[in-house]
C-alpha cells in the first residue's frame, strides 16, 4: 500500500485545531443570540422594550439580525465562512486516517455508534431542555402526566422525521445537525475511501493526489475553491443555506472530500503548506477585503449574495451573484488553508491535556445549546449588554459544560451515549475515527 497511507505519525495539528474550532462553538453561539437574535427577542439580552432606541438601531441598518453590517456582526459572519467549512476537512481527514486500518463495514458500523447515539440522545434530552428554555416546548401549567406526553411525542417525532438535504427541514435537529450530514457524507463517500483503500496505487487515488503536484499550485490555489464555487452557482439561487442544509449541504460534502483527499496525499499536502504558508496568508487577507466588499454590497443592495437565494428576487444569475459565488468560496477555502498551515507550523506538538480536551468534545457540542440560552435568559435578567453580555454567557455555557463533561465521563453509559472514547495507555500512532 501507498507509503503517503501507511505512514504511522500521527499528526496532534489536526487534534489541536479540532478542540479550537469546537471551542469557538461557545463564543459564536452565545454572541449570535446577542447580536442576531438568533435564539428570540426574548433572551436576546440586547433588545430592549424603548421603542425609540430600537427604531434608531433599525434605522442604522444595524438591527440584531444575520443581515446587520455593525462590526460585530460582520465579524461573527466573517468567521461562519470558515469554522464549519474548517471542521468538515478536519473530518474528512479523520475519516482517511480511520479507513487506514479498517473495513469499510467497521468503519460505518462505528459511524453509527460515534455519530448517530449522541445524535439521537441529544434531540431526546438536551433538544427538549433547549425548547423549554426557549419557550417552543412550553409545559407552563402542565401536569407531570402532560409533561411525559409531551416528551414521548418530542422523542417519536425527532426519532423520525430529519433534516432533509438541500430544501430544509420538518422537525429539526438543532445543533445537532453537524452528526447528521457527518453520518450522511460518511454513507455516501464509502465507495471512494474502499476503492483508494484497495487501490492506493489505482488511477483514482493518484489522481487526487495529483491535486497537490500540479504546476503553480493551480490544484490548491485555483482547481478546489474553483469546485466549491460551481456548486455554489449551481444550487445558490434556489437553495440558500442555512446550518447544514440548501446549498451548504453540497457545499460541505466537497470539503470534507478535499479534508480527505489532504491526508491521503499526506506528505504531498504538508510540503505544500509549509512552502506556501505566506503566500497563502497574503491571499487570504485579499479576499477578506473583497468579502467584506461583497457583504457590504449586498446590504445596500437587498440581494442575497453571500447567502443564496436571490431567486426570490427575480434573479438566476448576474455579474454580482457569479462574483459573489467565486469570492465566497475562494475566501473560505483560503481561510481554511491558512488555518491548518499556520495550525501545521505551530501545534503539531504533544500535550498531557490535548487527550483530555479531545475527549470533551463530544460533550461540550451536545450540551452547550441549552447552557447558552440559559446563560443569555440570565444576562438579560442582569441588564448586561453587548460584549459584557457574550463574556458572561462564556463563562456560564463553559462551566456548565465541564461540569457536565465531568460527570458523564466517569460511566460507561453515559461516555457511550456522550461520543466519549476511552483513551488507550499508549496513544495510538494513527488519527482515530472519534475524530469528527
Amino acid at each position: 500500500m501507498d507509503n503517503n497511507i501507511e505512514k504511522p505519525e500521527r499528526r496532534y495539528d489536526i487534534d489541536w485545531l479540532r478542540v479550537i474550532l469546537f471551542g469557538l462553538l461557545i463564543p459564536f453561539h452565545v454572541a449570535i443570540g446577542v447580536y442576531w437574535s438568533t435564539y428570540g427577542e426574548d433572551i436576546n439580552p440586547n433588545i430592549t422594550d424603548d421603542s425609540d432606541e430600537r427604531k434608531e438601531i433599525a434605522e442604522e441598518g444595524n438591527d440584531y439580525t444575520y443581515e446587520s453590517v455593525d462590526p460585530t456582526s460582520m465579524f461573527l459572519h466573517w468567521m461562519h465562512q470558515w469554522r464549519l467549512a474548517a471542521l468538515f476537512m478536519i473530518s474528512g481527514m479523520g475519516t482517511a486516517f480511520a479507513f487506514k486500518r479498517r473495513s469499510w463495514k467497521t468503519f460505518l458500523t462505528e459511524r453509527l455508534q460515534r455519530l448517530l447515539v449522541p445524535m439521537f440522545f441529544g434531540m431526546w434530552t438536551v433538544g427538549f431542555i433547549g425548547g423549554i428554555i426557549t419557550g417552543s416546548a412550553n409545559l407552563e401549567g402542565n401536569s407531570f402526566v402532560d409533561t411525559i406526553v409531551a416528551f414521548v411525542l418530542h422523542v417519536f417525532l425527532t426519532s423520525f422525521i430529519f433534516w432533509i438535504p438541500l430544501f430544509g427541514k420538518i422537525i429539526a435537529l438543532g445543533h445537532l445537525w453537524f452528526l447528521w450530514n457527518l453520518f450522511l457524507y460518511s454513507l455516501l463517500c464509502v465507495p471512494i475511501f474502499h476503492i483508494v483503500q484497495k487501490y492506493a496505487d489505482g488511477k483514482l487515488a493518484i489522481a487526487l493526489r495529483s491535486t497537490f503536484t500540479m504546476k503553480a499550485g493551480l490544484g490548491i490555489f485555483v482547481l478546489f475553491p474553483t469546485l466549491l464555487a460551481i456548486t455554489e452557482l449551481l444550487f445558490k439561487p434556489w437553495f440558500p443555506g442555512f446550518i447544514g442544509i440548501g446549498y451548504e449541504w453540497v457545499w460541505y460534502l466537497v470539503f470534507f472530500l478535499f479534508g480527505y483527499i489532504c491526508i491521503i496525499s499526506r506528505d504531498q499536502y504538508y510540503e505544500f503548506l509549509n512552502m506556501h504558508r505566506q503566500l497563502i496568508t497574503a491571499i487570504t487577507m485579499l479576499l477578506t477585503i473583497a468579502f467584506v466588499v461583497i457583504r457590504l454590497q449586498q446590504h445596500d443592495d437587498g440581494i442575497p449574495y453571500m447567502d443564496g437565494g436571490w431567486i426570490e428576487h427575480g434573479i438566476l444569475h448576474n455579474e454580482m451573484t457569479i462574483l459573489g459565488c467565486f469570492i465566497h468560496s475562494f475566501h473560505s477555502w483560503f481561510w481554511c488553508l491558512t488555518v491548518f498551515a499556520w495550525g501545521s507550523h505551530l501545534l503539531n506538538k504533544n500535550s498531557p491535556s490535548l487527550a483530555y480536551l479531545n475527549q470533551g468534545v463530544y460533550p461540550f457540542y451536545i450540551v452547550h445549546m441549552p447552557i447558552t440560552f440559559a446563560g443569555l435568559k440570565i444576562a438579560k435578567e442582569l441588564d448586561l449588554t453587548g460584549i459584557p453580555a457574550v463574556l458572561f454567557g462564556c463563562i456560564i455555557v463553559t462551566t456548565g459544560c465541564w461540569i457536565v463533561f465531568e460527570l458523564v465521563r466517569r460511566t460507561r453509559i453515559t461516555r457511550y451515549l456522550f461520543g466519549i472514547k476511552k483513551v488507550q495507555q499508549k496513544q495510538s500512532v494513527t488519527q482515530d475515527v472519534n475524530q469528527l
